[in-house]
C-alpha cells in the first residue's frame, strides 16, 4: 500500500479568481499570481506575491508576501529575465505594467497601446531585454522596459490572440494562437518587418507569418514550445484535444515566405471540456501538463512506452474550472495549478495520486453566455435533431460524421459542423423552397458542403429537389461526405461532386442533365460559412455566376457567422456588384433567441468577440 502523500499547499484569495501563475527564474520558492475580481468579467485586479515555505509534517505551505491592486483584472504575469525583482502584467483595460517587488503600491512603468484586453505576456529567455504581449485586439506587441512605447507591432490574427510566446531556442521566433483556430509562427528577421523611411511597425503593423498551422476547427486557447526539441509545439483549446506539432519545416523555409502546414505528431484526448492551458515540462522533453474547464489538471507523455497510455496522471481537487498550470523551474515534478474558485495549489507528480473522480460541470455557454461557432471534432459523430411537421414531440435525426481532411488541406476548416449550417437546417423554410413547388425538378447546389447537413435537410423536406452536394476535392472530405449522404438515405436525391471554386462547372451540371427539362443551371445555391477567406472571394463569386440559372426567381442563400468579420463580409458584398449580382436582402440573426436586425457593417466598432458569436448573417443574392 502506498503511503499517504502530504496534501498540496493551497492559497485562497477571497473575491479574486486566479488567471495566471509564474515561477521566478531566480528563486525556487518565489511565485507571482495574477487574479481578477468577478471571474475577470468586470472589476479590479490583484497581483499576489507568494512564497513556498516548509509546512507541518514535511508538507509545503504557501505564504502571501504582498499584493498590488489594479483598476482592472490581471490576466497574465511574467518575470523579468534580467532583474530578479521585476515582473510585467497584462490587464483587461489593455495596459501592461512593470512592477518591482521591493516597492509598494504602484508599478514603476505602464504602457497602454492595446485597444482590448491583454491576455498574455511572455519574457524572452534568450533576448532577455524583450517581452511580448498579446491581446483580444488581434495584435502582438514587443517591448523593452526602457522604451516608452512598443518596439514592434504584429497584426497577428483577425481576432483575439490568446497567447504569444517566444521560442526558447531562437530569439527571433514567436508563436501565437487565436480564436480563429490557427497557430502562427513569426520570424522577426523576415523582410516584412524591416523598417525604413516609408514604413514603421507601430502605426502600420505588418503581419506575414512564416508558418500558419490550422490546428483546430474551434478556438485555440493555449500553446507552448517544447524546451528540448526546436520547432515542436503543443496546442489545445475548445475542441478538448491536446495536439503536438512538428513544425521543423520553418527551419529550411525562406523567412519571407508564408507556408501553411505542420505535422501533428500525436493527439491526446481525455479532457471533457475546453483545455485552458498546456505547458511542456522544463525538465523532460516528453512530458507536458494541461489544465481544463473540466476541473482537472493532467500529466501526459508524448512518447509513451509500447502498449502504455499517454495519460500519466489526473489531478482533480479543484472545485471550479482549472484555469492553468505551471511547472517549477527548479524542482522536477512540482507544479502550481489554479482555478476560478480562488484556490492555487502546489502539488508533486512524483507522488502517487488517487483515481480521478467523475466531475460534472456547467458548460461555458451556460455560465458565460459564449455561443459556440462550431460543433464536434474531426472523425466524431454529430447528431442533428429536428421536430416533425406540426410540432409533434416525435423526433427525427440526421447523423453525421465530421470530416477529417488531409493534412495539406487543413486550411479549409472543413473539420467541424459550423453554426451557420445548423442555422440553415433549423430554418429550412427560409430558403422558400415552396416557391418552386410547381416545378417538376428543383435544381439545388450546395457549395462548401462539409458534412452535408443543409443538403440532407433539403433532400428530406423537398420532394422535387435534385441536390448537388459539393466541396473541395479532398479524398477524406469527399469520402466522409458521401458516407453521410448514404447514412441518412439521401442518395436518391443527392449527388456528391468534388469541386474547387473557379474551375469548369461541367462536373457540377452532369447530375442535373439527366433530365431534359429546362436549363441545367441551378435554381437555388446554398452555402454556409464560406466567406471567411477574402482571397477566395473572386473564385467563389465566379462559381456562383457560372452556376446560377438566369431565371428571375433563381436565388443564392449565403449564411455566415459574424466570426467571419464584418469587414470581410462587407468586402464580399461590394465585390458581387461587379459581377452583375445584387444583395436582395441581408439580415443579422441571433442564433439562440431568433432576434433579427438589418445588416450594418458599422457595428464592428462596438461589439466584442462574445457578442459576435451570437449572430449569423443571412444574405440572399439574385441577378441585378
Amino acid at each position: 500500500m502506498n503511503p499517504a502523500r502530504p496534501p498540496p499547499a493551497v492559497l485562497q484569495t477571497p473575491g479574486f479568481a486566479h488567471y495566471s501563475v509564474a515561477w521566478s527564474p531566480f528563486h525556487n520558492s518565489r511565485i507571482a499570481l495574477a487574479s481578477a475580481a468577478n471571474f475577470g468579467l468586470v472589476g479590479n485586479g490583484r497581483l499576489h506575491m507568494i512564497s513556498l515555505i516548509p509546512g507541518v509534517g514535511g508538507s509545503s505551505a504557501v505564504k502571501l508576501d504582498k499584493q498590488y491592486e489594479t483598476q482592472d483584472g490581471i490576466y497574465d504575469v511574467a518575470w523579468s529575465e534580467v532583474h530578479e525583482n521585476q515582473l510585467v502584467t497584462g490587464s483587461g483595460d489593455g495596459t501592461l505594467k512593470l512592477w518591482d517587488v521591493l516597492l509598494n503600491d504602484f508599478p514603476i512603468r505602464s504602457w497602454h497601446e492595446h485597444s482590448r484586453e491583454v491576455f498574455s505576456v511572455d519574457w524572452s529567455n534568450i533576448k532577455k531585454d524583450t517581452f511580448a504581449s498579446s491581446s483580444w485586439d488581434g495584435n502582438v506587441k514587443l517591448w523593452t522596459p526602457e522604451m516608452p512605447r512598443s518596439v514592434t507591432t504584429l497584426h497577428a490574427h483577425l481576432s483575439c490572440v490568446y497567447q504569444a510566446i517566444f521560442s526558447p531556442h531562437q530569439p527571433d521566433i514567436l508563436a501565437t494562437c487565436s480564436t480563429d483556430g490557427t497557430m502562427k509562427i513569426f520570424d522577426l528577421r523576415s523582410p516584412a518587418y524591416a523598417t525604413g523611411p516609408a514604413t514603421n511597425s507601430f502605426t502600420h503593423p505588418l503581419s506575414a507569418a512564416v508558418l500558419t498551422v490550422p490546428a483546430s476547427g474551434t478556438e485555440l486557447l493555449t500553446l507552448d514550445w517544447n524546451k528540448y526539441r526546436p520547432f515542436v509545439l503543443a496546442t489545445a483549446g475548445v475542441d478538448k484535444m491536446v495536439k503536438v506539432w512538428d513544425c521543423r519545416m520553418v527551419q529550411s523555409a525562406d523567412p519571407s515566405t508564408q507556408a501553411i502546414g505542420g505535422v501533428c505528431e500525436i493527439q491526446l484526448p481525455g479532457h471533457e471540456y475546453a483545455v485552458r492551458k498546456v505547458q511542456w515540462s522544463p525538465h523532460r522533453p516528453d512530458i507536458l501538463a494541461t489544465a481544463s474547464y473540466d476541473m482537472t489538471c493532467r500529466i501526459w507523455s508524448s512518447n509513451p512506452s509500447a502498449g502504455g497510455s499517454s495519460l500519466l496522471q489526473v489531478h482533480d481537487p479543484h472545485t471550479e474550472f482549472a484555469a492553468g498550470c505551471s511547472w517549477s523551474l527548479y524542482d522536477e515534478g512540482l507544479i502550481a495549478s489554479w482555478c476560478y474558485s480562488r484556490n492555487t495549489k502546489n502539488w508533486d507528480i512524483t507522488e502517487d495520486s488517487d483515481d480521478p473522480e467523475d466531475i460534472m460541470s456547467s458548460s461555458l455557454q451556460t455560465l458565460y453566455d459564449y455561443t459556440p461557432v462550431s460543433h464536434s471534432v474531426p472523425g466524431s459523430i454529430f447528431t442533428y435533431t429536428i421536430k416533425c411537421d406540426g410540432g409533434s414531440s416525435a423526433l427525427r435525426h440526421i447523423t453525421l460524421q465530421i470530416p477529417d481532411t488531409q493534412t495539406s488541406n487543413w486550411s479549409l476548416h472543413a473539420s467541424s459542423i459550423w453554426q451557420s449550417s445548423i442555422h440553415i437546417a433549423d430554418h429550412i423554410e427560409d430558403l422558400q423552397l415552396d416557391c418552386f413547388s410547381d416545378r417538376k425538378i428543383l435544381r439545388v447546389l450546395e457549395l462548401g458542403a462539409g458534412a452535408g447537413l443543409p443538403s440532407i435537410m433539403i433532400a428530406r423536406t423537398t420532394p422535387n429537389a435534385t441536390v448537388v452536394v459539393s466541396d473541395y476535392p479532398d479524398e477524406s472530405l469527399i469520402c466522409t461526405l458521401s458516407d453521410n449522404i448514404r447514412r441518412n438515405h439521401a442518395l436518391e436525391r443527392c449527388w456528391i461532386v468534388p469541386y474547387a471554386w473557379g474551375n469548369d462547372i461541367s462536373p457540377l451540371l452532369t447530375p442535373t442533365q439527366q433530365s431534359p427539362e429546362g436549363s441545367a443551371l441551378f435554381d437555388l445555391i446554398v452555402a454556409a460559412d464560406t466567406l471567411w477567406n477574402p482571397e477566395s472571394h473572386v473564385q467563389f463569386i465566379n462559381t456562383l455566376c457560372m452556376c446560377l440559372s438566369h431565371s428571375p426567381d433563381a436565388r443564392i442563400h449565403l449564411v455566415a457567422g459574424l466570426h467571419t468579420g464584418r469587414y470581410t463580409l462587407q468586402s464580399f458584398m461590394n465585390a458581387i456588384m461587379m459581377h452583375k449580382l445584387q444583395v436582395e436582402r441581408a439580415v443579422e440573426r441571433q442564433v439562440i433567441d431568433g432576434i433579427q436586425r438589418p445588416w450594418d457593417v458599422t457595428r464592428a466598432e462596438s461589439e466584442d468577440e462574445k457578442e459576435r458569436r451570437k449572430w449569423v448573417v443571412w444574405m440572399v443574392l439574385k441577378w441585378a
